[in-house]
């Protein structure tokens, strides 16, 4: 968590729209959308085809438990005026949102303003304190993946041999040669090699044992898949 000097302008979003590549999303108090960066024009949906942004809660665009766990940031940001980061699962790789209060009297009405970046690699920002994670990610091309699919690929993304992650998650390893080749199946990968770099390439590495379990779990959440 960490506070921002002052709250979001109106004149701050022209200046987000110039930067190649940002996400950036502004809402209401109603947490309805009505501003997003050239980025965010179209978004994958709950059935996967693209849908428009504009005037949407985030109820229509991904799963209640992964809205209801965003719009309790949001509220708080909203109700605290102070900025807020996190980590989380977006679209299937590793981000950092940020979570801005709008200026109430420049915009005639609270709102938050999210600033989402990639964040593929091992670093944290030098805050009080460590950012916390959301639990409930956003798949996409992950989504195929059972929940102990996403354990098997972490533990290939840190490195780990068939033995090694037939130890950690108390299976044989033709258990955990079935999950590979499953998983093999479902991305398009051939090699463990090739598994190595798409996890890494979606930072997948960069969270710690607790943080991935907490988001397979959040998976589950999502899916409402039994215990």
């Amino acid at each position: 968590m960490m506070n921002t000097p002052r709250a979001i302008r109106p004149d701050d979003f022209e200046l987000v729209a110039q930067i190649p590549g940002l996400s950036a999303v502004a809402r209401d108090e109603d947490l309805r959308l009505f501003w997003h960066s050239p980025s965010c024009e179209r978004v994958p949906g709950k059935c996967g085809a693209a849908v428009s942004l504009m005037g949407t809660v985030l109820e229509d665009v991904i799963s209640g438990a992964g809205a209801d766990e965003r719009n309790i940031v949001h509220r708080r940001v909203m109700e605290t005026d102070k900025a807020e980061s996190h980590y989380r699962v977006s679209l299937g790789a590793r981000v950092l949102c940020t979570v801005y209060p709008l200026d109430e009297e420049a915009f005639g009405h609270r709102g938050i303003f999210a600033v989402v970046v990639d964040a593929p690699i091992d670093s944290r920002l030098i805050e009080e304190g460590e950012i916390p994670i959301l639990e409930t990610p956003n798949l996409h091309d992950l989504g195929a993946l059972t929940t102990r699919e996403l354990e098997v690929l972490y533990h290939i993304a840190k490195g780990l041999a068939t033995q090694g992650i037939a130890d950690r998650i108390y299976r044989a390893t033709k258990t955990v040669e079935h999950h590979i080749n499953a998983i093999h199946g479902k991305l398009g990968t051939h090699t463990r090699a090739q598994l190595v770099r798409f996890a890494s390439e979606r930072g997948i590495q960069s969270f710690s044992v607790a943080e991935w379990a907490s988001i397979v779990e959040g998976a589950r959440q999502v899916r409402k898949e039994p215990v």
